[in-house]
């Protein structure tokens, strides 16, 4: 019996070791930018199967933009939409 456990042991794959997640190189843009909001819709919320699509989030990006003499900041939302089907 210790054999066959031994074996079984020797089988399985080697626990991974748990890396920590590296942290993103990008710092978040300062919040006292002036931010523009430039929203992302479709055109209609219907589904191919007729029924009404149901808003389940969004998607946030940002993104600085410089004109001569001014930074602001472009936030770009994006919604998610799905069918209830």
């Amino acid at each position: 019996l210790a054999a066959i456990e031994l074996e079984l042991e020797q089988l399985q794959p080697a626990t991974p070791v748990d890396e920590p997640r590296q942290q993103s190189k990008r710092a978040s843009l300062p919040a006292q930018l002036p931010r523009t909001e430039i929203h992302h819709e479709p055109g209609g919320t219907v589904c191919q199967c007729g029924c009404e699509r149901v808003r389940i989030g969004e998607d946030i990006s940002e993104k600085l933009d410089y004109t001569p003499g001014v930074f602001t900041v472009e936030r770009h939302i994006r919604g998610k939409w799905v069918c209830r089907n």
